[in-house]
Protein backbone atom coordinates (compact mmCIF):
# COMPACT_ATOMS: atom_id res chain seq x y z
CA UNK A 1 0.00 0.00 0.00
CA UNK A 2 3.03 2.25 0.59
CA UNK A 3 4.36 1.95 -2.61
CA UNK A 4 1.52 3.83 -4.19
CA UNK A 5 1.47 6.89 -1.85
CA UNK A 6 3.90 9.62 -2.44
CA UNK A 7 6.20 11.09 -0.38
CA UNK A 8 3.93 14.03 0.57
CA UNK A 9 0.86 11.47 1.19
CA UNK A 10 3.51 9.34 3.24
CA UNK A 11 4.65 12.17 5.51
CA UNK A 12 0.69 13.19 6.39
CA UNK A 13 0.31 9.86 7.47
CA UNK A 14 2.98 9.88 9.59
CA UNK A 15 2.73 13.04 11.59
CA UNK A 16 -1.01 12.47 11.95
CA UNK A 17 -0.18 11.26 15.83
CA UNK A 18 0.48 13.62 18.39
CA UNK A 19 4.41 14.29 19.11
CA UNK A 20 6.27 11.84 21.60
CA UNK A 21 3.89 8.79 19.97
CA UNK A 22 5.01 9.07 16.52
CA UNK A 23 7.38 6.16 16.79
CA UNK A 24 4.68 3.72 16.98
CA UNK A 25 3.35 4.38 13.53
CA UNK A 26 6.61 4.84 12.41
CA UNK A 27 7.02 1.21 13.26
CA UNK A 28 4.46 0.27 10.42
CA UNK A 29 6.57 1.63 7.66
CA UNK A 30 9.77 0.18 6.22
CA UNK A 31 12.99 2.63 6.20
CA UNK A 32 12.58 3.22 2.40
CA UNK A 33 9.32 5.10 3.67
CA UNK A 34 10.30 7.07 5.93
CA UNK A 35 13.14 8.31 3.88
CA UNK A 36 10.69 9.05 0.96
CA UNK A 37 8.42 11.20 3.75
CA UNK A 38 11.49 13.08 4.66
CA UNK A 39 11.89 14.39 1.38
CA UNK A 40 8.64 15.54 0.82
CA UNK A 41 8.02 17.85 3.85
CA UNK A 42 9.93 20.76 5.14
CA UNK A 43 13.38 20.01 6.95
CA UNK A 44 12.05 21.11 10.30
CA UNK A 45 9.13 18.64 9.94
CA UNK A 46 11.33 15.77 8.85
CA UNK A 47 14.10 16.36 11.65
CA UNK A 48 10.76 16.18 14.06
CA UNK A 49 9.10 12.98 12.79
CA UNK A 50 12.64 11.45 12.39
CA UNK A 51 13.78 12.58 16.13
CA UNK A 52 11.21 9.64 17.55
CA UNK A 53 12.67 6.71 15.62
CA UNK A 54 14.88 4.45 17.85
CA UNK A 55 18.57 5.48 17.77
CA UNK A 56 19.77 2.53 16.08
CA UNK A 57 17.34 2.66 13.47
CA UNK A 58 18.07 6.37 12.92
CA UNK A 59 21.75 5.13 12.89
CA UNK A 60 21.24 3.22 10.22
CA UNK A 61 18.71 5.84 7.76
CA UNK A 62 20.82 8.54 9.02
CA UNK A 63 23.32 8.67 5.78
CA UNK A 64 20.73 8.11 3.68
CA UNK A 65 18.47 11.50 4.96
CA UNK A 66 18.53 14.94 2.86
CA UNK A 67 21.71 17.31 3.68
CA UNK A 68 19.05 19.45 4.83
CA UNK A 69 17.27 17.22 6.84
CA UNK A 70 20.26 15.55 8.44
CA UNK A 71 21.16 19.11 9.44
CA UNK A 72 18.02 20.34 11.24
CA UNK A 73 18.18 16.79 12.92
CA UNK A 74 21.63 17.57 13.94
CA UNK A 75 20.49 20.70 15.91
CA UNK A 76 17.10 19.51 17.51
CA UNK A 77 18.65 16.07 19.02
CA UNK A 78 20.06 15.65 22.89
CA UNK A 79 23.77 15.47 22.51
CA UNK A 80 24.75 12.14 23.08
CA UNK A 81 22.31 11.20 19.88
CA UNK A 82 23.76 13.78 17.80
CA UNK A 83 27.25 12.81 18.42
CA UNK A 84 26.62 9.54 18.14
CA UNK A 85 24.70 10.64 14.32
CA UNK A 86 27.77 12.44 13.96
CA UNK A 87 29.77 9.29 14.36
CA UNK A 88 28.21 7.78 11.28
CA UNK A 89 30.10 10.26 8.79
CA UNK A 90 33.57 10.39 7.54
CA UNK A 91 35.74 12.68 9.42
CA UNK A 92 35.64 15.28 6.70
CA UNK A 93 32.00 15.39 6.68
CA UNK A 94 31.53 15.25 9.84
CA UNK A 95 33.72 18.24 10.76
CA UNK A 96 31.82 20.20 7.97
CA UNK A 97 28.38 19.07 9.80
CA UNK A 98 30.56 20.67 13.05
CA UNK A 99 31.13 24.03 11.31
CA UNK A 100 27.47 24.30 9.67
CA UNK A 101 26.38 23.38 13.40
CA UNK A 102 28.57 26.23 15.24
CA UNK A 103 27.77 28.76 12.43
CA UNK A 104 24.29 27.96 12.93
CA UNK A 105 23.86 28.48 16.47
CA UNK A 106 26.04 31.90 16.65
CA UNK A 107 23.43 33.03 14.16
CA UNK A 108 20.61 32.03 17.02
CA UNK A 109 23.14 34.08 19.16
CA UNK A 110 23.14 37.17 17.07
CA UNK A 111 19.58 37.04 16.18
CA UNK A 112 18.81 36.88 19.96
CA UNK A 113 20.35 40.59 20.27
CA UNK A 114 17.27 41.68 17.86
CA UNK A 115 20.16 42.13 15.47
CA UNK A 116 19.86 41.56 11.54
CA UNK A 117 22.15 38.92 10.46
CA UNK A 118 22.49 37.79 6.64
CA UNK A 119 24.45 35.88 4.85
CA UNK A 120 25.95 37.89 1.94
CA UNK A 121 25.90 36.32 -1.85
CA UNK A 122 28.93 34.89 -2.67
CA UNK A 123 30.52 35.17 0.90
CA UNK A 124 32.78 32.36 1.99
CA UNK A 125 31.71 29.98 4.05
CA UNK A 126 31.00 31.56 8.26
CA UNK A 127 30.69 34.74 6.85
CA UNK A 128 27.62 37.10 8.18
CA UNK A 129 26.63 40.32 7.98
CA UNK A 130 24.77 42.07 11.09
CA UNK A 131 23.04 45.30 10.92
CA UNK A 132 22.60 47.51 13.90
CA UNK A 133 22.08 51.38 14.41
CA UNK A 134 22.79 51.96 10.53
CA UNK A 135 25.76 50.50 10.38
CA UNK A 136 26.81 46.76 9.60
CA UNK A 137 29.35 44.95 10.76
CA UNK A 138 31.07 41.88 9.01
CA UNK A 139 31.85 38.30 11.25
CA UNK A 140 33.91 35.82 10.74
CA UNK A 141 32.51 32.58 12.70
CA UNK A 142 35.09 29.57 12.93
CA UNK A 143 35.07 26.52 14.80
CA UNK A 144 38.26 25.21 16.26
CA UNK A 145 40.29 28.39 15.86
CA UNK A 146 41.48 31.01 18.12
CA UNK A 147 41.23 33.77 16.02
CA UNK A 148 44.64 33.52 13.99
CA UNK A 149 42.21 32.49 11.07
CA UNK A 150 38.68 34.26 11.57
CA UNK A 151 40.55 37.59 12.20
CA UNK A 152 41.91 37.88 8.96
CA UNK A 153 38.73 36.41 7.25
CA UNK A 154 36.60 39.17 9.23
CA UNK A 155 38.66 42.17 7.88
CA UNK A 156 38.74 40.29 4.62
CA UNK A 157 34.89 40.54 4.77
CA UNK A 158 35.24 43.49 6.07
CA UNK A 159 36.64 45.15 3.11
CA UNK A 160 35.27 43.33 0.69
CA UNK A 161 31.74 44.15 1.46
CA UNK A 162 32.56 47.63 2.59
CA UNK A 163 30.87 47.32 6.50
CA UNK A 164 31.69 49.29 9.55
CA UNK A 165 33.51 46.86 11.58
CA UNK A 166 34.77 43.56 12.10
CA UNK A 167 34.47 40.58 14.15
CA UNK A 168 35.76 37.18 14.84
CA UNK A 169 33.45 34.85 16.77
CA UNK A 170 35.54 31.47 17.91
CA UNK A 171 34.92 28.43 20.32
CA UNK A 172 38.58 28.56 21.38
CA UNK A 173 40.11 31.36 23.62
CA UNK A 174 41.64 34.28 21.88
CA UNK A 175 45.34 34.15 21.17
CA UNK A 176 46.72 36.85 22.93
CA UNK A 177 48.91 38.00 19.98
CA UNK A 178 45.20 38.37 18.07
CA UNK A 179 44.00 40.51 21.27
CA UNK A 180 46.78 42.84 20.79
CA UNK A 181 46.26 43.15 17.08
CA UNK A 182 42.72 44.01 17.64
CA UNK A 183 43.28 46.98 20.29
CA UNK A 184 46.22 47.84 18.11
CA UNK A 185 43.45 48.21 15.44
CA UNK A 186 40.62 49.77 17.05
CA UNK A 187 43.37 52.51 17.98
CA UNK A 188 44.25 53.38 14.64
CA UNK A 189 40.32 53.40 13.65
CA UNK A 190 39.44 50.36 12.48
CA UNK A 191 36.84 48.87 14.58
CA UNK A 192 38.21 45.38 14.97
CA UNK A 193 37.66 42.63 17.76
CA UNK A 194 37.43 38.49 18.34
CA UNK A 195 35.45 36.89 21.02
CA UNK A 196 34.89 33.40 22.23
CA UNK A 197 31.89 32.42 21.98
CA UNK A 198 30.98 28.02 22.89
CA UNK A 199 26.92 28.19 23.73
CA UNK A 200 23.95 30.57 25.47
CA UNK A 201 26.64 31.51 28.35
CA UNK A 202 28.81 33.56 26.34
CA UNK A 203 26.18 35.89 25.11
CA UNK A 204 26.96 38.19 27.22
CA UNK A 205 30.22 38.33 25.78
CA UNK A 206 29.28 38.20 22.49
CA UNK A 207 26.69 40.93 23.11
CA UNK A 208 29.11 43.63 24.79
CA UNK A 209 31.87 42.92 21.97
CA UNK A 210 29.15 43.49 19.10
CA UNK A 211 27.74 46.74 20.69
CA UNK A 212 31.01 48.32 21.15
CA UNK A 213 31.89 47.76 17.36
CA UNK A 214 28.63 49.90 16.79
CA UNK A 215 29.70 52.39 19.21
Amino acid sequence: MSEALGGADLARLMLAGKPGSRGRVLQMFADKDVIRASAAVPADQAAALLAELPQARLRHLFRELAEPVRAVLLTTLPGGRRDELIGELDAGHADDVRTQMYVRAVTEALRRFNAEVTVPGGAPAGILCVAAYQKVVAIAVHLGDDGRVSVPAAENAAYRLRTHGALSVTDQPIDPAVRRYCADAREKGRPLSAVTWADERDDGPLKRVLASLFS
